[in-house]
């Protein structure tokens, strides 16, 4: 009997170190409803600024709380249901975080997509909203960068198409550091509850 506890004694501490090791220097220094992603080597907020040809962008991120999604403007659900949830999130946050939040759209679909139409869409949910559409070779720069899965289905006999696309949205803080990522399932409440966590720090 002796020797066994002589066994299982040394056991137990090494275990119950572990565990002590594990708590302190792993446990989450956020408490994120969505995936914490920060320190991320991709995702690069300045790979959609940086490299337009055209700028395309009228609205300045520097400073600014920025959530950034892909999708197109003949999007069926997913694309005006993400533009009406960013509304009521953004009309949900404290008006110090609501007065520097930014919501970009990207097109996945620069081959019927343009800059005017785009921006007319995102400015009818608030005007304060905006997006571009990438020529073909930013958005292949962007696809790498975000890692995006977009796929376009076969052209049906009116030569419409769909797009199925990536629906994450990013969240960078106001250093441009990519912190978060939304998913799209996620409630109104925790992704107002996440972007005040990513503003507290």
């Amino acid at each position: 009997m002796n020797f066994r506890m002589n066994l299982m004694l040394p056991l137990f501490f090494l275990i119950a170190g572990l565990c002590a090791y594990i708590f302190i220097f792993f446990q989450p220094k956020e408490d994120f409803h969505s995936i914490n992603v920060t320190g991320a080597n991709w995702g690069n907020l300045d790979a959609l600024i940086e490299k337009q040809e055209k700028k395309q962008l009228d609205v300045d991120l520097k400073g600014k709380t920025v959530a950034v999604f892909f999708g197109y403007l003949a999007c069926p659900d997913f694309c005006p249901n993400h533009l009406n949830k960013m509304v009521l999130v953004k009309n949900l946050l404290p008006e110090k975080i609501r007065d520097q939040f930014a919501v970009i759209f990207i097109s996945v679909d620069p081959e019927r997509d343009k800059d005017l139409n785009l921006k007319k869409f995102v400015r009818s949910f608030d005007k304060n909203f905006d997006g571009f559409v990438p020529d073909k070779t930013h958005l292949s720069v962007l696809k790498d960068e975000f890692k995006l899965v977009i796929n376009k289905s076969s052209k049906n006999e009116f030569g419409n198409y769909l797009v199925d696309h990536y629906t994450y949205t990013y969240l960078y803080d106001k250093n441009k550091s990519l912190r978060l990522l939304i998913p799209f399932e996620m409630s109104i409440d925790q992704i107002v509850k996440d972007i005040k966590g990513v503003n507290s720090g």
